[in-house]
């Protein structure tokens, strides 16, 4: 019996961490995600970068652990977020840095919690006017489905993340959080294949990172590819030399 099988387009970038997005790459991918027209875009987390909630950052240009305003953040994230979700079904994850604002709604401080709980009600009421659904950083609860694939952010950031993903959920997985642009297949029964996505930030900007050699490997990507209700096909688009050459 021949199954006829509906195919549907989607298209996914992640770790693009509101002012330190790359302006340069934004515009290429966001060039090709007009021609592609998908039918369901992704953002799959680390949409806000959330410098000025860790411990220890300053509010001070000459402190070393300066973090920008909340508001700032914010307002970069969201507003490219805007830029993003423009046809078709929209599915933003929370990435680790989106969900330190989540977890210090429980801070032994009252003022932080308070700070927290109106950081969080301001992402979930532009999630909500973007209509856009959004799912938690949870291993378990922060699985979005595209067909068979799991789409997440990332639990992991070591050499073997990607493939022990594909491991995991026993099924193709599309990631971001190691900030590593990369295809694997997982080790087990029908060798799922794992995609993440790299990043789309200035990669310079990561200064926290740039002793260790594992940094060379980041670099700049997005996903897109078909899926139906029981198979995928995901491709990873990455700059040559700068230069981005989509197939349209």
């Amino acid at each position: 019996m021949n199954v006829t099988r509906r195919w549907r387009k989607f298209f996914a970038v992640g770790c693009t961490h509101a002012g330190h997005l790359d302006l340069k790459a934004w515009g290429e991918v966001m060039k090709f995600k007009e021609r592609w027209k998908p039918d369901t875009t992704i953002h799959l987390g680390d949409f806000l970068a959330t410098s000025c909630w860790r411990a220890g950052a300053r509010n001070s240009a000459d402190d070393p652990d300066k973090g920008s305003s909340f508001s700032e953040d914010y307002l970069h994230g969201i507003g490219q977020l805007k830029e993003l979700f423009t046809g078709g079904e929209h599915v933003t994850l929370m990435g680790n840095h989106e969900w330190r604002v989540f977890g210090l709604t429980k801070s032994s401080s009252a003022v932080v919690a308070y700070a927290a709980e109106e950081g969080v009600k301001a992402i979930e009421g532009a999630l909500k006017k973007l209509k856009s659904r959004m799912f938690p950083y949870d291993v378990e609860k922060g699985v979005f489905l595209l067909g068979p694939m799991a789409c997440v952010h990332g639990y992991s950031c070591g050499e073997a993340a990607l493939r022990d993903h594909c491991e995991m959920y026993g099924r193709p997985v599309l990631m971001a959080h190691t900030h590593r642009p990369e295809q694997v297949r997982g080790r087990t029964i029908g060798s799922p294949m794992g995609t993440c996505v790299g990043t789309l930030m200035r990669i310079q900007d990561a200064a926290y990172a740039r002793h260790r050699r594992a940094t060379l490997r980041w670099a700049h990507g997005c996903a897109f590819g078909e899926y139906c209700g029981d198979a995928v096909q995901t491709w990873l688009a990455t700059p040559v030399k700068g230069e981005w050459r989509f197939p349209l």
